[in-house]
């Protein structure tokens, strides 16, 4: 199974986000915490207008690039492999025309060893907020006026911190690199070059509990270190 399958938002602070973003004062930001965000949820992206100005809105999580996907039982695309991206064709066009950035500050992944599948928290040291690769499509809704605005995040393979329970992990991207990105004056080369493993000391891992398994729960008790013993590869 790829991934990233399960991430969180949890102090979407609308000063925080304009700041970190580069989003102007302007734009309303309206977002409750969230711990449990999961596939065909709205998601905060930011995207780049055609003026070069950025916008922060919501995206449903699950990439629809066509109509073809619109069938029904199809599984959202809700991740994009680097290594297809540029030429997948669910993906190459939003890769060349329609990129964003998914604002995060952590993300879920389940750790398989002799005690069973426990899930595990990512998260910068300092849990301040980073930006996964995204790409978007727009899909006019049959019958209707509305626009099926939708996203889907970038995966890459693990650096060594995710290596021993994963063999894929997010991409999250460099602060740098953000405004490359989302630049539409890049080329494939270059914006492939940002889509690479995080830093080993980027990022931290700490066992959590249960709840995030359930869907319908969503509060700060998912990301409290799991009770029981720690796990000493952490």
């Amino acid at each position: 199974m790829d991934m990233c399958g399960r991430y969180t938002l949890t102090n979407p602070d609308p000063f925080k986000l304009r700041a970190r973003f580069d989003i102007l004062e302007s734009v309303e930001v309206v977002e409750e915490p969230r711990y449990n965000v999961a596939p065909t949820d709205p998601v905060l992206a930011v995207r780049r207008g055609d003026d070069g100005i950025r916008d922060l809105g919501r995206l449903r999580w699950g990439l629809v690039p066509g109509r073809w996907a619109e069938r029904k039982g199809e599984r959202p695309l809700i991740n994009a492999r680097v290594e297809t991206v540029a030429k997948q064709p669910a993906f190459a066009e939003s890769f060349r025309e329609r990129r964003c950035l998914l604002a995060a500050d952590g993300f879920y992944e389940w750790l398989t060893d002799e005690r069973g599948k426990r899930p595990l928290w990512f998260s910068r040291p300092d849990d301040d907020l980073f930006a996964f690769a995204g790409v978007w499509a727009a899909l006019p809704r049959k019958g209707s006026d509305d626009v099926l605005h939708s996203c889907a995040l970038v995966t890459c393979p693990p650096n060594e911190l995710m290596r021993p329970i994963h063999d894929r992990m997010p991409v999250v991207l460099e602060p740098g690199a953000e405004a490359a990105w989302l630049d539409p004056e890049r080329s494939a080369d270059e914006l492939l070059g940002l889509l690479v493993p995080a830093a080993d000391c980027a990022l931290v891992a700490r066992e959590v509990g249960d709840f995030v398994n359930d869907v319908r729960k969503d509060g700060p008790e998912l990301i409290e270190p799991r009770e029981e013993e720690q796990s000493a590869l952490f």
